[in-house]
């Protein structure tokens, strides 16, 4: 069986204020693989939607850091509603100032 090329791509990003003081942002990343899915180590197969895809709500600092990888959502409309909820106390701004491939660190 051959593997799978992994694809990332952030379609959606913004800007958001740690404790409304300190500039962060957040991407909505588009992939065709659930972050949190390891094979071997699941009891069912990987969930993806009907085109093979997921969407994923990545917390992170302005400085290119990572800060949480939230769980997969099958549509995008679905991830912007997450992130809306879970910022919504952090003066959220969707500024696309990152919309690109992602490198895949496998």
């Amino acid at each position: 069986m051959a593997e799978k090329e992994l694809h990332a791509e952030i379609v959606k990003s913004g800007t958001w204020l740690y404790d409304n003081q300190v500039p962060h942002e957040v991407w909505i990343v588009r992939q065709n693989f659930d972050y949190y899915y390891e094979e071997g180590y699941e009891d069912a197969p990987e969930k993806l939607n009907t085109d093979g895809e997921v969407f994923h709500v990545v917390i992170g600092t302005t400085d290119g850091w990572t800060r949480g990888v939230e769980p997969a959502k099958m549509s995008l409309d679905e991830a912007i509603i997450h992130a809306e909820s879970k910022l919504k106390e952090h003066q959220l701004i969707w500024n696309n100032p990152h919309l690109q491939a992602v490198a895949i660190p496998y």
